[in-house]
């Protein structure tokens, strides 16, 4: 039997299958777990080795949010890719349709009025490719309840977003711009529930207290009596 490698850190496990670039959401979520747990927990453990294991918790929760914000994008995109589809379409065919009324059109009223809408269909167009992918995509052509106020509030909010960065010429950037407020959102989201983990934690440590408590005065007043009872007894004897 060949001889087993005991691990000096005794309950973590140094070795791992592949790189942290590979691990899903489940296994980040489940190593900032154990990482976690181990640090509280080993006593043991250099200076060294706690500021290694603290750097790479830190990288850990860094790749979830990554990771999280990714997996985010992708449903989003595959969830209305058919309704950005349809809007796409039409926003082409009506752009088609302007140029070819421009290229035809001889008169500077016809032509500003043209050059307009052919800029607001720009817009449309930019506003279905640079859409923020962490949001439910609204349709600037809805099948129902395209008259929601709300609905017509955000989707003017995105677009009017859009048309500046096309002022700016500064396009490109709206991806990484919405994605770091996923991120900002996700981190949020963590730290907000991180907050209600130590809540509930000191909640049921003031419950058990309270419980141990009362348990530990009713073996005493079951076992040697209340001082109510002991009073009495003392003045039967007396």
């Amino acid at each position: 039997m060949p001889p087993v490698c005991k691990n000096k850190n005794k309950g973590y496990k140094k070795s791992e299958k592949g790189s942290l670039d590979t691990l899903s959401v489940t296994a980040l979520k489940k190593k900032i777990r154990d990482t976690e747990r181990f640090l509280k927990t080993n006593e043991k453990l250099s200076a060294k080795g706690q500021v290694s294991l603290e750097r790479r918790l830190k990288a850990c929760k860094l790749l979830l949010v990554e990771r999280m914000a990714e997996n985010k994008e992708k449903n989003m995109t595959s969830k209305y890719r058919m309704v950005k589809h349809f809007d796409r379409k039409k926003v082409e065919r009506a752009i088609k349709k302007v140029q070819k009324q421009l290229n035809e059109t001889r008169t500077f009223r016809e032509k500003t009025e043209l050059e307009k809408k052919l800029y607001e269909l720009q817009i449309d167009f930019n506003y279905i490719l640079y859409y923020p992918k962490n949001l439910k995509y609204l349709a600037l052509h809805p099948t129902s309840g395209g008259d929601d106020e709300k609905m017509i509030s955000k989707r003017n909010e995105i677009r009017q977003i859009i048309k500046g960065a096309m002022q700016s010429n500064d396009l490109e950037s709206l991806n990484k711009r919405f994605k770091e407020e996923i991120k900002l959102q996700i981190v949020e989201k963590m730290m907000n529930n991180e907050s209600l983990k130590k809540k509930e934690n000191k909640c049921q440590e003031r419950d058990k207290e309270i419980i141990m408590s009362n348990l530990s005065k009713t073996i005493d007043d079951d076992f040697f009596g209340s001082e109510d009872d002991i009073d009495k007894e003392e003045e039967e004897q007396l």
